[in-house]
């Protein structure tokens, strides 16, 4: 893949390699024991507090994990906190940040299809531009996905 002004959009309707990338990609993978079917799943499964619906919860497809999971965004923002596996983390932290990476790893680690459609980015710029302004109230803010993909990216690279 060339790189210069190439951007990859890692959003669910693009072409490949930036509809793998998404979180939306069934590209399934296992956590701290908990089967994910998608990132996705597990991203939005953070702002469960019981650790038996969060389990549930990773099995979700992406699009119903994004609808289930955008209707608790809410109540996150209240508490401050997201949690995995009945253990609270404080919301937006560098702990919050590091788990959510942690996941991303996992898929990129366990789904042959993610790595290869991750590794054929080279050093392309990654986006995630789904169509619409970014919310002030996001568990996940886009640029700090990007990053983390970008640098687990650049951590496969190097292995």
């Amino acid at each position: 893949m060339s790189e210069g002004n190439v951007v990859i959009n890692m959003f669910r309707d693009s072409p490949w390699p930036g509809n793998i990338l998404s979180n939306f990609a069934q590209t399934p993978f296992v956590i701290d024991d908990i089967h994910c079917a998608c990132s996705e799943a597990f991203i939005q499964s953070l702002k469960l507090p019981d650790a038996n619906e969060q389990k549930v919860f990773c099995g979700l497809q992406g699009q119903d994990a994004w609808e289930k999971g955008s209707k608790l965004t809410a109540s996150i923002f209240v508490s401050g906190k997201i949690w995995w596996r009945g253990v609270s983390y404080p919301l937006h932290s560098k702990m919050h940040f590091d788990l959510v990476k942690k996941g991303l790893l996992a898929k990129f680690s366990q789904s042959k299809v993610a790595r290869d459609a991750l590794l054929a980015t080279a050093n392309t710029r990654l986006i995630h531009d789904y169509g619409q302004s970014p919310s002030k109230q996001q568990s996940l803010p886009v640029d700090v996905f990007c990053q983390m993909v970008t640098e687990i990216r650049d951590e496969l690279r190097a292995s």
